[in-house]
């Protein structure tokens, strides 16, 4: 459905500011929209962009782009190369 992956890579987005401390873990549930069980999995991800980026070097604006790619790529492959187009 693509309303929920939608959600979700809203939900990878927002919990990166949470695991960077600008936001609670709460409010980044909230800002998703998603149950609990699908959020403990966005949050996840969210880790490990955060993780990623705690080591990155250079452009870090570059690296988030890079790495929040990868944690999303899942969601993004319902909608097809034309949803960038």
């Amino acid at each position: 459905m693509p309303k929920e992956r939608i959600k979700k890579m809203t939900g990878v987005l927002a919990a990166v500011f949470s695991h960077t401390g600008h936001i609670s873990k709460e409010d980044a549930k909230e800002i998703s929209g998603l149950d609990e069980g699908a959020f403990e999995k966005v949050y996840a991800k969210a880790a490990n962009i955060a993780d990623k980026m705690s080591k990155a070097e250079g452009d870090k604006m570059q690296k988030f782009i890079e790495h929040y790619g990868e944690e999303i790529d899942e969601y993004m492959k319902e909608f097809g190369p034309e949803v960038l187009a």
